[in-house]
């Protein structure tokens, strides 16, 4: 991460990154693959920190919403995530499909994630319900995503605001989900 962040995706070699590593370019390429390969596990690997969490230490589904409102929020605005996705953007017309596969391991990822969980509210929690079949969670899911990081990470994006601190991401979290999920 520290080689793509600091010279780029284009001027990062696999010999860089090798070097840094103390490992043999070949170890990288049988375990790993190419660079867009080493890449996306870059962003993977950041994203399981949000991700791989979607259980905790309560069973109440809104808690656990919550929890990964929180840790998602956090990744995203943090200073390496802003930083992937810069990059992504800069090369997103020579790689578009680096882009892609950046867009379904981060942003889609998360959705999906987002989805289960409103899919696990108990009957009536959701302040605008999917139908029987659970058609529009997908929507409110999207939605969600898009309002917890909104103007927030554009603002991250463009280098005008700091990462936020936990206590103003925990209430973000909760004032945002206030508006899809019914607490009481």
């Amino acid at each position: 991460m520290r080689q793509f962040l600091s010279r780029g995706y284009s001027a990062t070699t696999i010999e860089d990154v090798a070097a840094g590593a103390r490992v043999a370019k070949r170890t990288i390429y049988t375990t790993i693959g190419d660079k867009e390969e080493l890449f996306v596990a870059v962003v993977r690997r950041l994203g399981d920190r949000a991700v791989t969490a979607t259980t905790g230490d309560s069973d109440d589904p809104v808690s656990l919403l919550h929890a990964f409102g929180v840790r998602l929020v956090r990744l995203m605005l943090s200073d390496e995530a802003v930083g992937l996705h810069r990059l992504v953007i800069g090369e997103a017309a020579r790689f578009p499909e680096l882009a892609e596969r950046h867009y379904m391991n981060g942003s889609h990822r998360y959705i999906g994630v987002l989805c289960d969980l409103l899919a696990a509210l108990p009957p009536g929690a959701l302040v605008l319900p999917a139908d029987r079949n659970g058609h529009g969670l997908a929507a409110q899911a999207e939605a969600l995503f898009t309002q917890w990081l909104g103007e927030r990470h554009r603002r991250r994006l463009f280098g005008l605001d700091p990462a936020p601190s936990d206590d103003d991401i925990e209430k973000h979290v909760a004032t945002v989900l206030q508006r899809f999920v019914r607490t009481a």
